[in-house]
């Protein structure tokens, strides 16, 4: 409180000296140079301070933004004397129109504030108790999944480009969970980044998901724990489920790559193609993911994707760390973790 009574007090300095700036002028022809002459000036005056920096660039820009508000609200208040005058109306006189105008004009930035405030919290409120406990109903391909409000689960609807849920965000949890709660929820694609920034985990792990044992879902420690960057885990860490085009192969633009170039066979039949910054292994049985090698001690394996056809109208895309000594036996895991997660949400 005391606090707030300091802001206020800072602020009813500039905006007491806009106010006054202008709230006298009571000839047309006098006010609207004026107004116009004072928005020049103050345009100019918060553009400086706004791209300024160092430890009184708040203090600045409070100054000047009170000051903005009070020319505002003096330039009104000369604008209703006048029309007072004109209209010679009692109630538009300067003794009543001055004093109600400079508290209105003060209080409207707090009433605004507060406002857009509230808004905020209403906006990124947490889901109810039901959206976040309960299993929500979708499909995908005619396939019937049951899609739990946990970290790392964006979805695509079968609609416009922005049609998106990041189910760790508070109101794209909320708009899914109506969605598919009425049994509108179609979707194209159902996408896990069980693989992400620190920032984003704390975040996410909040959910009530991340606070009991979930042993029905393979993905959750992941999608609840931060990877270590030096661990090479069974699963992938992101996978996307997406409906594919009738007769579509999803991974023939990167099999054509792949085989232009030529290959390096190890003692174990593991096939290596070198394409540019990009790395190519191919199994002897013909499975292939496209990889980077990040030369770093902090990445210390390969970021491989392998792309394949799920069903005849779904896909399946995921990314997985791997070592040209794991590959063969490393990509048949998470190949097979890979259509488990996408798995474990079939009703």
């Amino acid at each position: 409180m005391e606090h707030f009574g300091s802001f206020v007090t800072l602020a009813a300095i500039p905006y007491l000296v806009g106010f006054l700036a202008l709230c006298f002028w009571w000839r047309w022809w006098l006010l609207v140079p004026a107004g116009i002459v004072a928005a020049v000036l103050a345009k100019i005056e918060y553009a400086s301070v706004n791209t300024s920096d160092g430890a009184g660039v708040a203090f600045g820009i409070i100054l000047v933004v009170f000051a903005m508000i009070g020319v505002a609200s003096g330039f009104v208040a000369s604008g209703v004397v006048v029309i007072g005058r004109t209209t010679r109306l009692r109630a538009l006189r300067a003794v009543f129109v001055l004093p109600t105008v400079f508290i209105v004009g003060f209080g409207s930035y707090f009433a605004v504030t507060w406002t857009q405030q509230k808004i905020r919290e209403a906006r990124y409120a947490p889901p109810s108790a039901a959206c976040l406990d309960n299993l929500h109903p979708a499909r995908i391909a005619g396939v019937a999944v049951a899609i739990p409000v946990a970290p790392g689960i964006l979805l695509f609807g079968d609609g416009m480009s922005d049609d998106h849920y990041i189910l760790w965000s508070n109101p794209d949890a909320r708009a899914f969970c109506s969605e598919a709660d009425g049994g509108n929820a179609t979707l194209k694609s159902v996408v896990f980044m069980l693989d992400g920034s620190p920032a984003r985990r704390e975040m996410e792990t909040k959910r009530p998901f991340c606070s009991r044992p979930q042993p029905e879902y393979p993905w959750a420690e992941m999608a609840c724990h931060l990877i270590p960057t030096d661990v090479i885990p069974d699963k992938p860490v992101k996978m996307t489920v997406s409906v594919k085009a009738s007769s579509f192969d999803p991974s023939a633009r990167e099999r054509d790559a792949m085989l232009k170039n030529q290959a390096i066979v190890a003692s174990d039949g593991l096939r290596t193609y070198r394409s540019k910054n990009d790395i190519y292994l191919q199994r002897p049985d013909g499975y292939f993911a496209q990889c980077y090698d990040h030369h770093s001690k902090i990445q210390p394996w390969l970021s491989c994707t392998a792309t394949e056809e799920l069903s005849d109208r779904l896909a399946i895309s995921y990314d997985f760390r791997s070592t040209a000594e794991l590959f063969i036996d490393q990509s048949a895991a998470v190949a097979a973790s890979a259509r488990a997660i996408f798995n474990s949400l079939k009703r």
